[in-house]
């Protein structure tokens, strides 16, 4: 029961991360936090010898693999990159089998071990076992009945999550599956249980333990640790082969100087703001890309029919253009601003860093552009460039965060809110926006 437990967990948080949207605070887990998957993988591994030590391991060994299957998803997106459109889609949809099974072998197997008569107990079903398909077979003592009945109807109500978060192909992928318990049910019935081969049963679990553990791990490390940059990733923020392609925060220093009001504040602030205006601007048509690449990447993948926005890339493309506008303001703005301060103010140094990542960002959009429309050509490269402007976003999110903390004694200072104070809370909803997406899975 606590292997049942606690592989149910697991079972449930898998589903959600599989059907849910990649800014879920829970995608840490397959992120940030992907290494958990190894003590998963750890805790599988002694739980399956202490298992064998009490021949239990071959009734169980449906928990376990859940526990292997963990590490693997992690790395999903490594799986498909740089594939056609239908191995994704027999590779999406051979791990989303898994993924949609696992909590239905989890609460069949807990259905019949608390149902199941016992040795000795009289077989009399509970009435609530009736409201459920299943149920009352498994507490008369007809397992393979129960089994079949339980697993098909729970298959069956899955379909409602394939239908709302995945497509036709999902729904088609449980219809194989119910086919499958439905033929189990039909071979013959239960074999008496011989003691004979329960010792060569734990022995084969315990292998398939074994190498299962194994091939898991070096699945994980195999993808995690491949040659390659990403497909999407013209920048270090997700390909380690480029250190040097980031926004270097060492180019402009920080004087130790206190902050203090500026004799022009008003021209001080509006640069600011107008430097926080561009890259909003600018932020908010790459997520017009970012969002409907990705719709319709998953329309091709899944068979479903997410609407898109019209001509979407032309609006996005459109909205940068206005950015870019935004940004020549600003950089007036900034060259007004700029001789009122002198070298040593902690507000020049920071409308020096903030005008050259403003343009960094800007100097990356053609670039951008020119990219995803390479990928687009074909619908497994619209993946790549739904990931190309979605990793835009967080970079340019976590690296004005960055910027924000090198300059925390201004930015926070009270002496000079009224001039940093505007700029200082659209640069946090900036660095927010993106900030628990997932990129690349």
């Amino acid at each position: 029961m606590w292997l049942i437990a606690a592989t149910g967990v697991l079972a449930l948080v898998i589903l959600a991360l599989a059907v849910a949207e990649t800014n879920l605070r829970a995608h840490y887990l397959i992120d940030g936090g992907e290494y958990l998957s190894m003590f998963g993988l750890a805790f599988i591994l002694v739980a399956g010898i202490v298992l064998y030590t009490r021949g239990r391991l071959f009734a169980s060994l449906w928990l376990v693999f859940p526990w292997l299957l963990y590490p693997i998803i992690t790395q999903g997106d490594q799986l498909i990159d740089n594939l056609s459109i239908n191995p994704m889609r027999a590779i999406c949809h051979v791990l989303l089998a898994a993924i949609f099974a696992t909590p239905v072998a989890v609460i069949v197997l807990a259905a019949r071990y608390v149902l199941a008569p016992k040795g000795g107990r009289p077989v009399r079903p509970a009435t609530w076992t009736a409201f459920f398909p299943g149920l009352r077979p498994l507490a008369a003592g007809r397992l393979r009945e129960g089994t079949v009945a339980l697993a098909a109807a729970l298959l069956a109500a899955e379909m409602w999550l394939a239908d709302q978060y995945l497509g036709t192909l999902m729904i088609v992928t449980l219809i194989i599956l119910i086919l499958c318990v439905l033929l189990y049910g039909s071979l013959a019935s239960e074999l008496p249980d011989v003691h004979a081969t329960r010792a060569r049963n734990e022995k084969m679990a315990l292998a398939v333990l074994l190498v299962g553990v194994g091939l898991s791990a070096a699945g994980f490390f195999g993808y995690k640790n491949r040659s390659g940059a990403y497909q999407g990733s013209p920048t270090a923020f997700m390909d380690p082969s480029q250190p040097e392609s980031g926004y270097s925060l060492d180019r402009v220093p920080v004087p130790a100087r206190t902050p203090a009001m500026p004799s022009a504040p008003e021209a001080t602030r509006s640069a600011l703001v107008a430097y926080a205006r561009a890259l909003e601007q600018i932020m908010g048509g790459y997520h017009i890309v970012d969002r409907n690449y990705t719709y319709d990447f998953h329309n091709y993948l899944f068979m479903r029919h997410t609407p898109l926005l019209p001509n979407y890339r032309a609006v996005a493309l459109q909205k940068v253009e206005e950015a870019r506008r935004l940004r020549a303001v600003a950089d007036t703005e900034a060259a007004i601003a700029r001789p009122t301060l002198a070298s040593d103010d902690p507000l020049a140094a920071l409308l020096d860093d903030l005008a050259g990542y403003v343009a960094f960002i800007f100097d990356r959009a053609p670039k951008l552009e020119r990219m995803s429309g390479e990928f687009e050509r074909t619908p497994s490269g619209l993946q790549h460039a739904a990931h190309l402007y979605e990793g835009e976003n967080k970079f340019l999110g976590v690296k004005l965060g960055d910027i924000l903390a090198k300059h925390h004694a201004v930015v926070e200072s009270p002496a000079v809110a009224p001039v940093v104070g505007e700029f200082a809370s659209a640069s946090r909803s900036i660095r927010d926006a993106y900030a628990h997406h997932v990129v690349g899975f």
